[in-house]
């Protein structure tokens, strides 16, 4: 049984046209199931417990990467397959799990590929895709080294992909790992091309950040804030999730 959680930012009557073409390809599709719409007085993790009491396996983030986000960390503990439904065009998670925007997704959904795969973890909050420090300083303790860095470098979580100024990298996110990438600046010469600094990748199973002055937020999918000190590990193996055969991984 599949359940669906629609985010609060679909009630907007924008989005109305798009939600009913996706639910008349569920129903094409035959992968019809209960709807929830989210509101600010609703707790997600109760709906979920209470959603697998009533037989759903399967929960589905309808919206962007930020319900996605939400759904995993409510859905973390209760053993439920995720699946994806983006409504917006410019999602990362989707284009990296392989998920196509829009009703496409629905046909993904239903020929339910699924893949164990891992999370990251800072403090108490779980992510899927990548996590970053800009322009702070702060030192990263990993194993027996510790790392300061520089104001002007960006610091990088990784464990699914990262778009960074001057890179493009993806990580393999069934490894029982997750990658630490710091990317220096970009420095400017007279008369000259800008020169791209090779960025340092260091694979981690748990570090810990601290700022050198007053509390650094990292920043966790461009929107999420926590603030140091955290403390950031590998989950391995936590997430069952539906993906699709142009995934970025195999």
């Amino acid at each position: 049984m599949y359940f669906y959680i629609y985010d609060i930012f679909l009630n907007d009557k924008k989005f109305n046209n798009i939600l009913t073409k996706t639910e008349d390809r569920l129903a094409d599709l035959d992968i019809k199931g209960k709807v929830c719409r989210l509101n600010l007085l609703k707790n997600l993790k109760e709906l979920l417990v209470d959603a697998k009491k009533n037989g759903a396996k399967t929960v589905v983030a309808v919206g962007d990467d930020v319900t996605f986000n939400k759904i995993i960390n409510a859905a973390i503990d209760l053993d439920l397959v995720v699946g994806y439904i983006p409504l917006v065009k410019n999602s990362k998670i989707a284009e990296i799990l392989g998920i196509f925007p829009l009703e496409k997704a629905c046909d993904i959904l239903a020929q339910r590929i699924i893949k164990k795969i891992d999370l990251g973890k800072i403090n108490n909050y779980y992510f899927i895709n990548s996590a970053k420090i800009i322009k702070e300083n702060v030192i990263i303790k990993l194993n027996n080294f510790a790392i300061t860095t520089l104001r002007n470098n960006q610091i990088h979580f990784c464990n699914l992909g990262v778009e960074a100024l001057n890179f493009n990298y993806h990580c393999h996110p069934a490894d029982g790992l997750l990658e630490l990438i710091i990317v220096p600046e970009q420095k400017k010469f007279i008369f000259k091309a800008k020169k791209t600094e090779k960025q340092s990748v260091f694979p981690f199973t748990k570090l810990k950040v601290n700022s050198l002055n007053d509390q650094a937020t990292i920043l966790i999918d461009d929107k999420v804030m926590i603030k140091t000190p955290a403390e950031i590990e590998v989950v391995s193996g936590k997430l069952k999730v539906v993906v699709g055969s142009n995934r970025h991984f195999d």
